[in-house]
């Protein structure tokens, strides 16, 4: 190589050696995550129950919030009281069953209900299919009442978060809040782990308070199987 050449080769390299620091580390700083749209945060609350559902929702509202193609309606037999809409019948990480009170007009809204384990719907205190008997005691805050089990090993807890116990008349959390229409419900069963005889062992057709001495036992063997809110005709609810 010539003298020339190389004196030029040395200019370049001095060249580059002179430029800004700030510029050369800002080409190497990752591009900042943009905040999500209001929409896509809205969205997020498309996924709680109650939320904003109440006796009002009708397929109308459900087909203007989660689009007419992701609905499927379900012919009631003929000794049903009531009929059912899916919502993303084919999704079990979004799927969900509405049942009405007026099957004509399906509007009146009986109750939402989640039973996948997939499911992306989260109850009051994040409650979810799966979620432990423990878990669910805790969430609420306080003892809770429940009915349980039927021939299929299946107990409800409806309306009865918040039971008196002596002096105690606080509020359990999963209980109807300030600007809700809808109870929250829980389906207990065995847990998914469980054996299937440890059904057995399930105590039938009677009321229960979580602190009930015979618990204790048995919590060991139960999760939700399913939860969702519902209505009753009898409440002053829009």
């Amino acid at each position: 190589m010539t003298r020339t050449g190389r004196l030029c080769n040395v200019l370049l390299v001095s060249a580059f050696a002179l430029l800004p620091v700030t510029a050369v580390v800002h080409a190497q700083e990752p591009a900042q995550a943009k905040p999500l749209p209001a929409a896509a945060a809205a969205q997020t609350e498309d996924w709680r129950l109650p939320g904003t559902f109440s006796q009002g929702t009708s397929l109308a509202h459900l087909e203007a919030r989660f689009g007419t193609d992701n609905l499927r309606k379900v012919k009631p037999a003929a000794d049903a009281y009531n009929c059912e809409v899916i919502l993303f019948p084919d999704d079990p990480t979004r799927r969900a069953h509405a049942f009405f009170y007026d099957c004509e007009k399906l509007d009146q809204l009986r109750s939402i209900e989640i039973r996948d384990r997939e499911s992306r719907w989260r109850g009051k205190g994040g409650v979810h299919v799966g979620m432990l008997f423990a878990e669910l005691r805790e969430r609420n805050g306080k003892a809770f009442g429940f009915t349980g089990f039927d021939q299929d090993g299946i107990g409800t807890a409806h309306d009865q978060w918040s039971p008196a116990i002596g002096d105690d008349a606080t509020l359990g959390k999963l209980d109807v809040e300030e600007g809700e229409r809808m109870y929250f419900d829980v389906t207990l069963g065995l847990r998914a782990d469980a054996p299937a005889s440890d059904k057995a062992a399930l105590p039938r057709d009677s009321y229960f308070p979580s602190d009930d001495p015979r618990i204790p036992p048995l919590a060991l063997l139960l999760e939700v199987v399913g939860f969702g809110a519902s209505t009753s005709l009898d409440d002053e609810w829009d």
